[in-house]
């Protein structure tokens, strides 16, 4: 199967390339929190952690809501780009074989726009594609409850694949050859099985994955260090290769063989 493949091959490519992948991540990741801490400091709102650290049943003060609020839209752009520094550089390491230079991969602000951009469009895409989902749903109430329910799941199916298959969109951006909707979609042409079977062994392995990390979180002292670099970073990047090897195979022709 198609979808097993390519799913096998995108966590391959991350265990196998486990030090590139280092280089790219670990650094930036560094920084965002360094950038998170600072700006909790900055913004008041580290005392307010700190504050309901020690009282979990303490009500935050109007200030200190003020300052969650400023520190929660700060660290939300702070954790967008660091994450797109990482996805855009490793794209472009396995698509374009950019080896990493020393542990800090290069800041290309313009491709990373890009990538924004589409990620952007992509969710005002799937958005208008749920507005008649929403209106089937209103229209039936409570009359049909089963009904809008089984419709509703189903549609909502259909519009995450659909974006499954546009998604290719991503890669091509990273790496400076961006595609249209038109080509991604016909690039794609007869995936929906194939994007299903990704779903659903995507979603057990996360599911037992997560298992494990917690058992292993239980473990004295080196649990949370067992389980920290698998977390931030093995995890993150096979979905993301996910995406890297789909492109590789329906846009480039590349064989995962």
């Amino acid at each position: 199967m198609m979808g097993w493949r390519i799913f096998k091959h995108s966590v391959q490519m991350v265990l196998r390339n486990f030090q590139q992948a280092l280089q790219i991540a670990l650094v930036p990741g560094l920084i965002g929190m360094a950038l998170l801490v600072g700006l909790a400091m900055v913004t008041g709102a580290w005392d307010g952690f700190q504050g309901l650290a020690s009282d979990l049943n303490a009500d935050p003060t109007v200030s200190e809501l003020d300052n969650f609020g400023a520190f929660g839209l700060s660290s939300l752009l702070i954790i967008w780009v660091i994450a797109f520094w990482i996805v855009v550089s490793w794209h472009r390491y396995v698509l374009l074989e950019e080896m990493p230079q020393g542990w800090l991969p290069p800041f290309r602000a313009d491709r990373i726009l890009a990538y924004f951009g589409l990620l952007l469009m992509l969710g005002v895409i799937a958005f208008f594609a749920l507005v008649p989902l929403f209106i089937i749903i209103a229209v039936l109430g409570d009359s049909a409850v089963n009904l809008a329910l089984t419709i509703g799941v189903f549609y909502f199916l259909a519009v995450v694949l659909c974006i499954y298959r546009l998604s290719v969109m991503l890669p091509a951006s990273a790496i400076g050859q961006p595609i249209p909707l038109g080509t991604a979609w016909a690039k794609t042409e007869g995936t929906f099985g194939t994007l299903i079977v990704l779903l659903i062994v995507s979603f057990i392995f996360q599911l037992l994955v997560q298992v494990v990390f917690g058992l292993l979180m239980a473990i004295p002292v080196i649990g949370f260090a067992l389980v920290l670099i698998p977390s931030i970073l093995i995890l993150p990047l096979i979905n993301v290769s996910i995406l890297t090897t789909m492109y590789g195979v329906y846009v480039e022709g590349r064989s995962i063989d």
